[in-house]
């Protein structure tokens, strides 16, 4: 396996996104998508990988969310719009 290919393998397992991972590699995400498509075995890396990062991604994702540590809005039965402005003014 070419070592690009290994390189996303790993970062998937540490938890990166799929772009985040290509980009560390050094290629584009189409590109990276072109692979898992042309390459049965490469494929089932990849989702072997992703599902070993879930839990790390899925921490990563929430540290990047933008309503973390505040009150997102509800939308419905609050009486008017929130009373946040979540950094906007």
């Amino acid at each position: 396996m070419e070592w690009r290919r290994k390189v996303i393998i790993t970062k998937l397992r540490e938890g990166l996104t799929y772009g985040e991972a290509a980009a560390v590699a050094g290629i584009h995400r189409q590109s990276f998508w072109r692979w898992v498509n042309g390459s049965e075995e490469f494929a089932q890396a990849v989702a072997e990988a992703r599902l070993q990062g879930q839990a790390e991604r899925t921490y990563r994702l929430w540290l990047r969310h933008p309503f973390r540590g505040k009150r997102p809005p509800t939308g419905k039965g609050h009486g008017g719009p929130p009373k946040y402005s979540y950094g906007r003014r």
